[in-house]
């Protein structure tokens, strides 16, 4: 049985890539009983939207099965039932066929393994050397497999590398939280990834959590949690005095010019909504204008 984690690891990766083309989770393996965990084929008119994903967009660049293990897959010949390793290559193989026998002429898939610990057995087993020109941590096999394997412990931790981060587990999970948690209010990776964390986080906690891993996820993401709700208030409050500004604004000087009232809806920062909401009270309409002119766009509180 998978780690649960592996869920979210899914899930973010279809939050993440279906923007710029089309994603199957648990996609079926034609002519096996299998499932991919990911397929994606990408929109090439929608690459800006890849750019905007750091290192998982990179692995999007071209169809791609995306195999998430959030502990280390194993490739012990003693166990051929547990050969995980084995098993992502053939399935790796029947979806690279199944594609060629319906256009010899589209590019070949390529099969990315992401695992959270450094599998040596399957790095060894797969003759696999660090990739050309990629992170620390990704590693490519013989060229005609067109699979490669992605340490996720081993990737430096930057922005760039946040989102493939969090689809692991232990201390990588951990550690990408929080990397998570200092990134800007309007960072894509949050409208990305946080709605994945905190339905995963929702499940195990009215469920219970059943293993260590899962209780430390629950601890480590109440900030997240906390941090959401009280986002959702300020923006509530945010919202009801800025309608009030433009009320206040149109019942003593007439329709509020449309530049102005983008300004207003755009602002999140209570301190100067209230101050707008005064001096649309008792101001006279030139500054008004001056103030509302002069502020900075969507400055969050």
């Amino acid at each position: 049985m998978r780690n649960r984690f592996d869920r979210l690891a899914k899930d973010i990766a279809h939050e993440g890539l279906t923007p710029t083309g089309k994603v199957v989770t648990n996609a079926e393996v034609v002519g096996e009983t299998q499932h991919a965990d990911v397929w994606y084929e990408p929109d090439p008119a929608r690459a800006s939207g890849r750019e905007q994903l750091g290192l998982l967009g990179r692995l999007a660049a071209t169809a791609c099965t995306i195999e998430a293990y959030s502990d280390t897959p194993s490739a012990d010949e003693a166990r051929p039932s547990a050969d995980e390793a084995r098993a992502c290559v053939e399935k790796h193989l029947a979806v690279w066929r199944g594609g060629a026998a319906r256009d010899r002429a589209a590019e070949p898939p390529f099969l990315w393994v992401l695992s959270t610990g450094r599998p040596t057995a399957v790095l060894d087993g797969l003759r696999m050397e660090p990739m050309a020109g990629w992170p620390t941590g990704v590693y490519e096999g013989p060229s005609l497999l067109r699979t490669a394997v992605v340490v996720l412990a081993e990737l430096p931790r930057v922005r760039s590398t946040v989102l493939i981060r969090l689809m692991g587990g232990g201390r990588v999970l951990r550690e990408a939280i929080d990397d998570f948690r200092r990134l800007p209010e309007d960072a894509p990776e949050r409208a990305i990834a946080l709605g994945p964390l905190l339905r995963f986080r929702a499940e195990v906690a009215k469920r219970g959590p059943a293993t260590p891993e899962e209780e430390e996820f629950v601890m480590t993401t109440q900030e997240l949690v906390e941090e959401f709700i009280e986002q959702g208030r300020t923006q509530g409050i945010a919202q009801g005095i800025a309608q009030g500004t433009i009320e206040l604004y149109e019942a003593r000087f007439g329709p509020m010019p449309p530049s102005l009232r983008s300004a207003v809806e755009a602002m999140r920062d209570l301190a100067t909504l209230r101050t707008w909401l005064v001096l649309a009270g008792t101001g006279t309409r030139e500054e008004v204008h001056e103030a509302l002119s002069a502020a900075p766009p969507g400055r969050s509180s």
